[in-house]
């Protein structure tokens, strides 16, 4: 019975109204005192019920003596109301997209500390990451150092499944310093396309990263945190000791 009222629940029902709906559906034609002594729902309430359950299509009634009898609707209704559901959530799904890319229009005469941004947890650190998956465009390459082996533990899924996809698919070239006890992870990484590996024997709970004019800073401790920053002069200065880190290991 449980089990049935929260698939009813996820068609758009609430828990009373898939109680009610699943009495009518064993029961038969019902009336509301039948229904109320069955299942335990005070009568004041049952008419409320079966109203929001006849607007959705879900039971119909009859008039006997005087008295309203109630039966459920054929259960194929339920799919309508579920497809219904959908559509809903596709249109308020389409509203915030767009209302997404007017938040993306940069108004005119922004501060200059708009190009400084802190993420707090796992969650912010994948949001730092879709900024950065957002900027880059086809043909560009980006530069990580070092990779230490918190960040695999914590993101390796995301990193592999949705980072590392999108940037292949959008041929994004990555050169990537890795601690060298996170080895197994790197020869993943190996295998990936436009990837270029180096190991370091550098332990450290920070990595950062540098995409065109951005230069972004993660540090995978307790409390994951990054920073991201869009200024060419940091971009430009941890490139250089990218470079220099690179050309020491290889």
């Amino acid at each position: 019975m449980e089990k049935n009222v929260i698939s009813l629940k996820s068609a758009g029902l609430s828990e009373r109204e898939a109680v009610v709906y699943l009495d009518l559906q064993h029961y038969g034609e019902s009336k509301t005192g039948g229904i109320c002594k069955r299942t335990k729902i005070q009568s004041s309430q049952i008419y409320m019920l079966l109203s929001n359950l006849l607007e959705k299509g879900l039971v119909s009634f009859k008039t006997v003596n005087n008295v309203k009898v109630f039966r459920a609707s054929d259960p194929d209704s339920l799919a309508n109301l579920f497809s219904e559901k959908e559509e809903k959530l596709a249109s308020e799904k389409t509203k915030l997209l767009n209302f997404i890319s007017k938040l993306k229009v940069k108004p005119s005469g922004i501060s200059k500390l708009s190009d400084f941004r802190y993420f707090t947890g796992i969650r912010g650190i994948k949001s730092l990451y879709t900024e950065i998956m957002n900027s880059w465009k086809k043909g560009d390459e980006y530069y990580v150092a070092s990779a230490p082996l918190e960040s695999f533990s914590k993101l390796e899924g995301f990193f592999v499944e949705v980072v590392h996809k999108r940037r292949i698919k959008d041929k994004v070239k990555l050169k990537i310093l890795v601690n060298r006890a996170g080895k197994k992870w790197g020869k993943i990484r190996e295998k990936m396309p436009l990837t270029k590996v180096c190991y370091v024997d550098i332990d450290t709970k920070t990595e950062y990263g540098v995409l065109n004019n951005y230069f972004f800073l993660v540090s995978y401790g307790k409390e994951p945190y990054g920073l991201l920053i869009d200024d060419q002069n940091f971009a430009q200065t941890y490139k250089v000791f990218f470079d220099l880190l690179w050309n020491g290991v290889k």
